[in-house]
C-alpha cells in the first residue's frame, strides 16, 4: 500500500506545467547550416558554429551580428565561450580547434542601439547608421590547436576542462586530446572508443570529461588524480 501511494505521488509529480512561450527574434546571416550556440556568461551574448566556415557573436537584444571569426578552412562544428575572458573556443572540420578574442566593444553598442531620434546632429544620425552597419571581422586566432600530434580528422567538439588551462578536443579519428592551452601541446590522448567521436563534455566543476561516440557508448574521463581513470558506459543500441 505505501509503495503505491508512493508512486502515485511520484507520477503526479510529472504532470505538464503550464508554460508558454514564442519565438521572439529570428538571427540571420549564415550562409549553412548552424550546428551549435553557446551562451556567454553574464553578458547578453550568443555565439553560433555554422558549416560555413564561420562563428559570430550576436546581440541578444537586437540580433545583430557583432563578430564574425572566419579563421578556419573548413565547417565550425562546436562553439564554447570562456567561462570568465572574452574568449572563445570552437572546432572545425579542417581538423583543428581555435581559440580567438571575442572583445565587443561595448560602447559602440550602445550607440548602435540608440535611436536616432534623439540626436540633434545629421552627423550622429549618419555616424551611428555606418556604426550599425558595421561588423567586425576576426581571422586570426590567439591559439590553433593543429599541431602533427594532433587529429587526423574532423574535430566535432571542443571544451574548456576545468581550471581553463587546458581544453579537450574529440574528432572522428575515433580519439580525444587533452591540451595545454599555453604550449598548444597535446597533454594526452583519450583512446578507446571504437567508431567516430560524437561529442566531448568538461565538467564545470571537476576535471572530469566526457566522450560520446557512434560506437553506443561513453566515456568518463577522470583527472583528478595524478593517474587519469576512465569508465565506460554502455546501454545504447545505436
Amino acid at each position: 500500500h505505501k509503495i503505491k501511494a508512493q508512486t502515485s505521488k511520484i507520477v503526479s509529480s510529472f504532470k505538464n506545467p503550464s508554460v508558454s512561450c514564442a519565438a521572439v527574434r529570428d538571427f540571420s546571416g549564415h550562409k549553412d547550416g548552424i550546428w551549435d550556440v553557446a551562451t556567454k556568461p553574464g553578458q547578453p551574448l550568443i555565439a553560433t558554429a555554422s558549416a560555413d566556415h564561420t562563428s559570430c557573436i550576436w546581440e541578444i537584444d537586437s540580433g545583430r551580428c557583432l563578430l564574425v571569426y572566419q579563421g578556419h578552412a573548413g565547417s565550425v562544428n562546436s562553439v564554447k565561450f570562456h567561462p570568465s575572458k572574452d574568449l572563445v573556443l570552437t572546432s572545425s572540420g579542417d581538423g583543428s580547434a581555435h581559440i580567438w578574442q571575442a572583445a565587443v566593444d561595448w560602447e559602440n553598442c550602445t550607440k548602435k542601439g540608440q535611436s536616432s531620434d534623439t540626436d540633434g546632429e545629421q552627423d550622429d544620425n549618419d555616424e551611428q547608421a555606418e556604426l550599425k552597419d558595421r561588423i567586425d571581422v576576426l581571422r586570426t586566432p590567439l591559439c590553433d590547436f593543429s599541431s602533427q600530434s594532433g587529429h587526423s580528422a574532423v574535430v566535432v567538439a571542443a571544451d574548456w576542462v576545468y581550471g581553463n588551462d587546458q581544453i579537450i578536443t574529440g574528432s572522428w579519428d575515433r580519439t580525444a586530446l587533452l591540451w595545454d592551452v599555453e604550449t598548444k601541446e597535446v597533454l594526452q590522448p583519450l583512446t578507446g572508443h571504437d567508431h567516430e567521436l560524437t561529442h566531448v563534455s568538461s565538467h564545470p566543476n571537476q576535471k572530469l570529461v566526457i566522450t560520446a561516440s557512434r560506437d553506443t557508448t561513453f566515456r568518463l574521463w577522470d583527472f583528478r588524480d595524478q593517474i587519469p581513470s576512465v569508465s565506460v558506459f554502455q546501454g545504447h543500441t545505436e
